[in-house]
């Protein structure tokens, strides 16, 4: 599955080389973890094409503060990420998952 998130502020987190982590997801974990190995893409706008994401990694779910419950992605940044565009239908949340073989639109 891959993942499509609206991120207009650029939240990221860089970890050590290519690697990143963006939160904080109102996501379940099932999904969370069923995500991890496709590719994740962030755009500004619906309409827009994605500017920055990667592969999945792995993620965490927070357990406390404000944001406790909430799903953070770790990503390996990766170029083709960049550029990609999905259709306006799907969306839920600012997150459109779209399942293996599935058209992005």
């Amino acid at each position: 599955m891959n993942i499509h998130i609206l991120e207009p502020l650029n939240h990221f987190v860089k970890l050590q080389g290519d690697e990143w982590e963006s939160g904080w997801w109102s996501l379940e974990e099932d999904k969370a973890k069923g995500l991890v190995g496709g590719e994740i893409y962030f755009h500004k706008k619906l309409q827009e094409p994605s500017y920055f994401g990667g592969v999945i990694t792995g993620y965490r779910v927070e357990q406390d503060g404000q944001h406790r419950g909430d799903v953070v992605f770790t990503l390996q940044y990766q170029s083709e990420c960049r550029n990609v565009r999905t259709g306006k239908y799907g969306w839920s949340k600012k997150i459109k998952i779209i399942s293996e073989g599935e058209i992005s639109s």
